[in-house]
């Protein structure tokens, strides 16, 4: 009840900052084009460091650019303060990620100091978003989103079906499959992904709830070409004068994300089949799954939950997981600690690596950069040795006796 009043009084009182702001507005930076004109600039907001990059990476000097979060916030527990709601209402267009994973708070905050709702735009709803599954990541299993998602790359990666190489023999069980109808098959409200804007079931979530859609699209290269299409377009939208500008800068930016994109299948296509099967902190690399054919087994952390999800059936689910597929290495996120890792460590010997980070960027660090930082620590961390021992034996056989039944 407590929290429900601080986030009435949040509101009102960013509203009041609004109200007071608006008859000061800040000056904004203004330009001079040929005809010896000024053009005011588009002030344009990002909520995270992520986010802020791609539309950097479009609108580059055509825009003032300014970030919600700072670098070293947690994107999922971060909550806006009353200043920030003047951020927002300077604003002529905002970014935000979406399917929930910003806090409640700060949608809240987005929607209420926002002077007109096509200002406010929800990136995640148009790269095509994959399920999280409600028991940690058994659905993600033999199912390639990437085939569904990305039609239009076949011709850069010829003969390179991720998805078909995990798991040929589960296709049977996934014809036609189509996410959103799998879970929602009798829920009228869930139309396209529209339900994930309105959370009227938030007061019973204090904390964050990622919801029912990952949100950590950028592991996909494919998918963030996605979002810097509606970048584009929407900066096109809002600043016409500047549209020859947006598109040249999204065309390169795309290219570059294909060659990334093919750089990264050419490093983990180097590591046998069998080795491409990894232990995680936090479900937060299903697009890496989808993309590239690195199995995520399973999570320390379930995908919906934090630390506090963790029980003892799910501590031994993951120390019989590591067990039963001989597992060597658990990878630890950056952002994401959990005092449950030395007792994995303890129980089977697995060495734990860290350094992933996967919710944000480094001050003064691209997204090429970034990516490739990940997945070197991923890669040279995965045996490109066969095990002679375990060769030819294929667990996802094992999890999948039911399908055959």
């Amino acid at each position: 009840m407590y929290s429900k009043y601080m986030k009435i009084a949040m509101i009102f009182i960013s509203l009041f900052i609004i109200a007071c702001s608006s008859n000061e507005k800040e000056s904004v930076e203004v330009i001079a084009n040929d005809s010896n004109e000024t053009v005011e600039k588009l002030n344009v907001l990002a909520t995270t460091p992520m986010l802020a990059e791609y539309v950097r990476q479009i609108g580059k000097d055509n825009i003032n650019l300014n970030i919600l979060m700072p670098y070293s916030a947690d994107p999922h527990s971060f909550e806006a303060s009353p200043q920030d709601a003047k951020k927002i209402a300077d604003a002529d267009l905002v970014f935000y990620v979406g399917l929930k994973y910003e806090s409640t708070g700060v949608v809240e905050l987005l929607e209420n100091s926002v002077s007109s709702e096509n200002m406010l735009i929800e990136v995640g709803a148009s790269i095509n978003p994959i399920e999280f599954s409600e028991e940690g990541h058994d659905d993600h299993k033999g199912h390639d989103h990437g085939d569904e998602k990305h039609e239009d790359d076949d011709d850069d990666h010829e003969g390179h079906d991720h998805g078909d190489e995990k798991h040929e023999d589960d296709d049977d069980d996934h014809k036609g499959h189509d996410h959103g109808d799998e879970k929602h098959e009798d829920d009228d409200d869930h139309e396209g992904h529209d339900d994930h804007e309105k959370h009227e079931d938030d007061d019973d979530h204090e904390g964050h709830d990622h919801g029912i859609y990952d949100p950590h699209f950028w592991f996909d290269p494919m998918r963030v070409s996605l979002a810097a299409e509606l970048i584009k377009n929407e900066l096109i939208k809002n600043d016409s004068a500047n549209e020859s500008s947006y598109a040249s800068s999204a065309e390169s930016f795309v290219n570059q994300l294909l060659t990334l994109d093919q750089n990264i299948s050419a490093m983990i296509d180097a590591i046998p089949a069998q080795n491409k099967k990894i232990i995680t902190t936090h479900e937060a690399l299903g697009y890496l799954e989808s993309r590239y054919g690195v199995e995520v087994l399973t999570t320390l952390i379930p995908s919906v939950d934090s630390e506090d999800g963790i029980t003892p059936k799910s501590l031994k689910k993951v120390i019989d997981t590591i067990e039963k597929n001989h597992i060597e290495v658990m990878f630890l996120e950056a952002e994401t600690s959990s005092q449950y890792t030395k007792t994995i460590e303890q129980e089977t010997g697995i060495k734990l690596i860290s350094g992933l980070w996967v919710e944000t960027l480094q001050e003064n660090q691209s997204y090429f950069d970034w990516l490739e930082g990940n997945i070197n620590i991923i890669v040279n961390n995965l045996s490109t040795e066969v095990d002679d021992e375990h060769e030819g034996h294929d667990h996802d056989d094992d999890d999948h006796d039911d399908d055959e039944k």
